[in-house]
């Protein structure tokens, strides 16, 4: 059997590793990474992945293969700190993206698969106008989706809400919040959780969400596909799950609420979430005791 060559921009990232994870199974796979290592970690390499360093935008010279399929994850993925890094946001998100899009143009790539936000189902005060990333982020599936109908580019669209799970990156200014909970858990410091804490999110799990995309690339075909959990959960929520002292503080809440979760992908690819996130928090603080 003729091996299937996949390639996976930000495979050393949270949930680009797990994808990666998932391909290798399969020994007809050949996965290739493109990683420009801004979130990935080498930590996060699997055996049975080829590995390269390097930015999207760069994609044609580090990319000599044409990939039967491409998982797009390797773009600028944080909301409070894109104000501040709105050159790196249009960098990866705008600049990159376009050149992995005119890859696939100029070398018939057979599939596409990009990693949106649900940040675009957003109204109001959480809208995509309201921050870079949300906003570059939108943006992007409005272009591949006119790759599709301009160039007949074979697409599909998942929609990832608030991933957690291993390999979660829980320090620094790129922190994602379960992670960043786990580690000021683990030090005995007080959670602290942006005003007015009463902002909703819906926590998905990092493998339940590379088991979607993956579904999405072996049977999805063009927009709507998002991998979020129904129930949702305040901050402040979460961060009192985790027992101890809560901090309020001032700062950028993100949207206010997460969007409602479209059926399709449970639908049409038979996707359903595995692991709810107050468990999941709930086994770490048993495995992981205060004395």
């Amino acid at each position: 059997m003729k091996k299937k060559t996949i390639l996976v921009t930000g495979g050393a990232g949270h949930v680009g590793s797990h994808v990666i994870e998932a391909l290798v199974t399969n020994r007809n796979n050949n996965v290739i990474s493109l990683d420009n290592y801004f979130n990935g970690r080498e930590e996060n390499h699997l055996p049975g992945a080829d590995y390269r360093k390097g930015d999207t935008k760069d994609i044609d010279s580090l990319i000599t293969e044409t990939p039967d399929i491409i998982y797009h994850l390797g773009e600028y993925a944080r909301i409070a700190p894109s104000f501040d890094d709105v050159e790196k946001v249009f960098d990866m998100n705008a600049v990159g993206t376009f050149a992995v899009l005119e890859f696939c143009r100029k070398h018939n790539v057979p599939k596409l698969v990009y990693s949106a936000s649900s940040t675009k189902f957003t109204t109001g005060e959480g809208s995509k106008d309201k921050n870079p990333y949300s906003f570059f982020k939108s943006n992007n599936v409005d272009l591949i989706n006119n790759y599709g109908n301009w160039y007949g580019l074979p697409y599909a669209i998942c929609y990832f809400y608030n991933g957690f799970g291993p390999r979660e990156n829980g320090n620094g200014k790129y922190a994602t919040l379960i992670a960043k909970f786990e580690q000021a858990y683990l030090r005995g410091d007080p959670l602290t959780v942006v005003k007015p804490g009463t902002q909703k999110r819906a926590f998905t799990y990092v493998k339940d969400l590379a088991r979607g995309i993956i579904l999405a690339g072996e049977n999805g075909w063009g927009d709507g596909y998002a991998f979020g959990v129904s129930e949702t959960y305040s901050v402040y929520e979460i961060a009192k799950a985790f027992g101890g002292q809560v901090e309020l503080i001032d700062g950028y809440p993100g949207r206010l609420n997460s969007p409602g979760v479209s059926p399709k992908a449970r639908d049409e690819l038979g996707w359903h979430p595995t692991v709810d996130v107050i468990d999941y928090i709930q086994k770490f603080v048993e495995n992981h005791p205060r004395t």
